[in-house]
Parts: C-alpha cells; sequence; structure tokens
C-alpha cells in the first residue's frame, strides 16, 4: 500500500514521539485506530449498497432478455 523501508518508518516513529510526546503517543495510535475501522466500516457499507443496487439493476435486466429470447 505505501512503499515505506525501515529507515523512513523509524524516522517517522521517531518524529511522531517529538511531536506529541511519548505519553500521547498511545492515545493517538488508539484514536488512529478508531478512525480507520470506521472508513472501512463505511467502505463496506457503500460497497453493499452498490451490490444491492446491482441486484436490483440485473432481475428487470434479466426478466427483459428471458421476454427477447421467448418471441
Amino acid at each position: 500500500m505505501f512503499d515505506i523501508g525501515g529507515g523512513e518508518l523509524v524516522v517517522i516513529i521517531l518524529a511522531i514521539i517529538v511531536l506529541f510526546g511519548p505519553k500521547k503517543v498511545p492515545e493517538l495510535m488508539k484514536m488512529l485506530g478508531k478512525g480507520m475501522r470506521k472508513v472501512k466500516d463505511a467502505q463496506f457499507e457503500l460497497k453493499q449498497q452498490i451490490n444491492d443496487i446491482g441486484s436490483e439493476i440485473e432481475s428487470p435486466i434479466k426478466e427483459i432478455k428471458d421476454s427477447i429470447e421467448k418471441k
């Protein structure tokens, strides 16, 4: 997903610790995890809605195709 090497990851972690302090890092990670979970849940719901709409559209199209083939 992200093209981050080991050295770059260490620099990012050190920057986070310097900016927010070691006591705030666990709280930030917890908030980040919750946010990512909400994004994934929203993404899943959107996919489900798209699939439902697709199913609703496919059914009438199939009926039309079947009626045309019978003629």
